[in-house]
């Protein structure tokens, strides 16, 4: 009887530690939904198997009350490359889209929200 108030303890132990654990967790962070109209960005990635592509905007469409933001940022090396990694977004593209685009090329680009997913409706390679 004792050693099944034992395991019984060190199961519940277990448990409740598992638990704090989960509680812990920090959120995912979104990135800010992008602005109506069109965009210009540079491509880091295309994966074709996917049909997605990881589009850095560019200044030409970032927010400008984000220009004294962005200044600070240039000032140090490590700021500005973790805003740039957080301003990179995730887009699907359309299979007949994704052909003429590569990375490292700049872009200007429109958005629709379908089905909670972001999706290139129209391209231009500059």
């Amino acid at each position: 009887m004792a050693l099944a108030k034992i395991i019984l303890a060190g199961s519940m132990l277990t448990a409740i530690s598992s638990v704090a654990l989960g509680q812990g967790t920090q959120p995912i962070k979104e990135a800010p939904p992008p602005a109506p109209g069109t965009q210009t960005g540079l491509v880091t990635v295309v994966n074709r198997l996917d049909g997605t592509v990881v589009v850095e905007p560019t200044k030409d469409s970032a927010n400008p009350n984000a220009a004294a933001a962005e200044a600070a940022a240039e000032k140090a090396a490590e700021k500005k490359a973790a805003a740039a990694e957080a301003s990179a977004e995730h887009l699907k593209i359309k299979r007949d889209l994704i052909d003429g685009v590569h990375a490292g090329d700049k872009i200007k680009f429109s958005v629709s929200d379908s089905n909670g997913a972001k999706t290139i409706t129209k391209i231009d390679v500059q």
